[in-house]
C-alpha cells in the first residue's frame, strides 16, 4: 500500500459491473500518483535539477487519469478532511462538491455550537472532479479515547456539508432535503420520514448493533479476480478503504473492541437506513434528577432503620437497579440516561451515613470512656479519703504527691531510657499515686496516730500496711472478672507494695533491689520521702527544700533510683513550687519529738 490508481480503477469499475449503486472512496488522495510512469520520470529529472521545476511536481498522471474516468462513470463518493488547527496553508481553500440536489434548511444559529474547520483538505482536482460527491471522514475521540459519536453535518464558509458516510447514502437516494430543528435542547436532523437525535454539537451517537457480523465484507483481490458473483451488489453502497492495521485506521469503541474507519462508516450508514438512534431526550436531565433524589430518599430511609445486611443489600440492589434500567432504556428504547449518578447515589448515601453512624459511636465511645475515667477518679477518691480519714496527719500530703509523681515520670519521658513513657502510661501513674498508702487502713488508729515514738513491735505492724494496701486492690482487681479493665488498680497495687523498697534492697516488704522495684514504687518512694521532708508532721519539723535537695541527692543509688533523683534534680523548682502552693495550715509551726528511731520521713 498504497496501490497504484489504475489497480483502484480497476477496483471501481468491477464494482460498478457488480451492481454497487454508489462506490465510496474513503482515501485521501492530495498528490499526484508516485507510481505512475510520468510522475517517476518527472521526480527523476527534479532530483537531478540543481533548482526545483514546480511545473514537473505538479505534472498529471495517467493512473489518477484512469481512477478519474472509472469514478465518472457511476455515483461515487470522495472522502476529504477538515482542518481544525489553523493550518490554512495545508489546506485547500476550495469547497467541497455537494451531493446533487442536496438542500439543508435550518433555523438561525442552530450551529452555534458546532466545532468550526479552518480548512479543507482535499484530492487532486483530476479526482474531486470525477467525484458525484465529497464527504468529510473526521471523527472525534471522547477525552477517554474511545468514539462514540460523529458528526453528520459541520459548517464550512457559511454552508453545511455531509460525512462521508451521508453523503454516500444521500447519493443513493432520491430525497435529498435535510431540515434541522430544535426543541427546547434537542436538535433532530429530518430527512426521509426519519428523526435523527442530534446532541447541541450536531454529533449522532452511533448504535453498535454487531460490530462483528453486522456488514458483508470482501476483499479487494476477490472482487478484482471475479469471484463475486454477477449482481451480489446490486443497489448496495460499496465502501472502499485501506484494511492494514499499520496505517492506523482503528478506533476504539465503548465495548474495547477496535473497528476499522470503514465499519465506522457503515455503521452510520446502518444507523440511518434502520432508524436505530441512541438519543438524550430532554426529559433526561429531569429523570436522572428525580432517580438520583428518589434514590436517596430511599436509600437513606432504608439504611438508617437497618444493619449492615441490610445497608449492604438495599446498595447492591440499588446499583444493580440503575444499570439494568439504563441498559435497557439504552437497547430497546435507544435512550441513553446515564446511570453512574443514581448508581453512586446509595454508595455516597451507605458512606455518608456510615461515617455518620461512626461519628455517633465515636462519640457515645468518647462519653463512656469519661464516664469510666470520672469512674475511676471517684473509686480512687474514695478509697484515699479512707486514708485521710484514719490517718489524721495525712494533709495534703495526697494532693501533693500525685504531682511529684508526674513531674518525675514527664521528665523521665525525656531521656532515651524511657522514650516508651507514653502520655497514658503517665496518666495512669498520676492517677494511682493517692492509693499509695491505702494500706494503712488496716493499721489500729493506736499506732497510727501514735505522737510519740513507736515500739519496735508497733513499726513492725506500721511496716505491713504496702502488703494489707496490695491484698485489698488484687482482690478487687481479681473479683471484677475483667482484670485488663483495671490497668489503674494493677499500677496502683505495684505503688501501693513496692514504695518503701530500696534501690539497694534494704527496703521492706520484699527488699527487692535496683530495677527490681517498679517504676511506679520508685517514683513513690522519691515523692513520698521529699513531701515527708518538706512538710509538718506531729513528730517534726518541715524542713527546707534545700535540706530536702541534699538529702534526697546523698541517697541517690542507695535509697533511691538515681534516673529518679536525676529527673527530681532537673524539675526540682517544680517541687518546690508545688509544695509551696499545696501546704499543710501546720507546716510552718515547730515540731514535736521524732517517732522513736524513724528517720525523718
Amino acid at each position: 500500500w498504497p496501490w497504484p490508481r489504475y489497480r483502484l480503477a480497476r477496483l471501481v469499475e468491477r464494482l460498478q459491473g457488480l451492481g454497487a449503486k454508489v462506490v465510496a472512496l474513503d482515501f485521501l488522495m492530495p498528490e499526484p500518483d508516485r507510481t505512475s510512469p510520468e510522475v517517476i520520470l518527472s521526480e527523476r529529472q527534479r532530483d537531478r535539477q540543481a533548482t526545483a521545476n514546480p511545473s514537473l511536481s505538479s505534472a498529471f498522471d495517467l493512473n489518477s487519469g484512469q481512477l478519474a474516468e472509472a469514478m465518472a462513470r457511476d455515483a461515487t463518493v470522495l472522502g476529504y478532511f477538515l482542518d481544525f488547527t489553523g493550518a490554512a496553508a495545508l489546506a485547500s481553500q476550495a469547497r467541497p462538491i455537494l451531493p446533487p440536489g442536496m438542500v439543508v434548511t435550518r433555523p438561525a444559529g442552530i450551529e452555534a455550537a458546532w466545532p468550526r474547520p479552518d480548512g479543507v483538505i482535499r484530492s487532486i482536482p483530476a479526482l474531486t472532479g470525477a467525484a458525484r460527491a465529497e464527504g468529510f471522514t473526521n471523527a472525534l475521540h471522547d477525552r477517554d479515547g474511545a468514539l462514540r459519536r460523529v458528526p453528520l453535518l459541520l459548517p464550512y464558509q457559511g454552508d453545511l456539508y455531509p460525512s462521508f458516510a451521508l453523503a454516500a447514502l444521500l447519493l443513493a437516494s432520491p430525497d435529498r432535503t435535510l431540515r434541522l430543528s430544535r426543541e427546547g435542547e434537542e436538535t433532530t436532523l429530518l430527512w426521509d420520514h426519519r428523526r435523527i437525535p442530534l446532541d447541541r454539537e450536531g454529533n449522532l451517537a452511533l448504535d453498535f448493533r454487531d460490530e462483528s457480523h453486522s456488514f458483508p465484507y470482501l476483499s479487494a483481490r476477490s472482487v478484482l479476480i471475479g469471484e463475486p458473483a454477477p449482481g451480489s451488489l446490486q443497489g448496495k453502497i460499496a465502501l472502499v478503504g485501506s484494511w492494514a492495521k499499520g496505517l492506523g485506521d482503528l478506533h476504539l469503541v465503548p465495548s474495547g473492541n477496535y473497528l476499522n474507519g470503514l465499519v465506522i462508516h457503515a455503521t452510520v450508514i446502518d444507523n440511518l437506513l434502520a432508524g436505530s438512534f441512541i438519543a438524550t431526550p430532554g426529559w433526561a436531565q429531569g429523570a436522572g434528577a428525580l432517580a438520583i433524589l428518589g434514590l436517596g430518599l430511599l436509600s437513606t430511609w432504608l439504611l438508617s432503620r437497618s444493619g449492615f445486611l441490610l445497608s449492604l443489600i438495599t446498595v447492591a440492589g440499588g446499583v444493580a437497579g440503575c444499570y439494568w434500567l439504563g441498559q435497557n432504556l439504552l437497547v430497546s428504547r435507544g435512550v441513553f440516561l446515564s446511570p453512574l449518578l443514581p448508581m453512586l447515589t446509595p454508595v455516597v448515601i451507605v458512606m455518608f451515613l456510615g461515617l455518620l453512624k461512626y461519628g455517633i459511636e465515636a462519640r457515645k465511645v468518647r462519653k463512656r470512656t469519661l464516664d469510666l475515667i470520672e469512674a475511676q477518679d471517684m473509686i480512687i477518691r474514695s478509697l484515699s479519703t479512707l486514708t485521710e480519714a484514719r490517718d489524721l496527719g495525712t494533709g495534703r500530703h495526697i494532693l501533693r504527691t500525685q504531682r511529684y509523681v508526674e513531674i518525675l515520670a514527664r521528665q523521665l519521658a525525656t531521656t532515651p531510657e524511657y522514650r516508651d513513657l507514653d502520655e497514658s502510661t503517665i496518666e495512669l501513674l498520676a492517677k494511682s499515686a493517692p492509693l499509695h498508702d491505702i494500706g494503712k487502713v488496716g493499721v489500729a488508729d493506736s499506732i497510727l496516730n501514735k505522737p510519740g515514738k513507736l515500739t519496735d513491735q508497733e513499726y513492725a505492724v506500721m511496716k505491713n500496711h504496702p502488703l494489707i494496701g496490695a491484698e485489698a486492690l488484687s482482690r478487687s482487681v481479681d473479683g471484677s472478672g475483667h482484670p485488663e479493665q483495671l490497668d489503674f488498680l494493677q499500677c496502683a497495687r505495684q505503688m501501693i507494695e513496692s514504695h518503701h523498697e530500696r534501690w539497694d534492697g534494704s527496703g521492706y516488704p520484699y527488699g527487692l533491689r535496683g530495677e527490681e522495684i517498679p517504676l511506679a514504687g520508685r517514683l513513690m518512694a522519691l515523692a513520698d520521702v521529699y513531701d515527708a521532708l518538706v512538710s509538718w508532721r506531729s513528730y517534726k519539723q518541715a524542713f527546707h527544700h534545700e535540706i530536702a535537695f541534699e538529702i534526697l541527692c546523698k541517697h541517690s543509688g542507695s535509697q533511691f533510683d538515681p534516673a529518679v533523683v536525676a529527673a527530681f534534680v532537673a524539675r526540682e523548682t517544680d517541687f518546690l513550687r508545688i509544695a509551696q502552693d499545696f501546704a499543710d495550715s501546720g507546716d510552718s509551726t515547730a515540731a514535736s519529738a521524732l517517732k522513736g528511731s524513724e528517720t525523718p520521713w
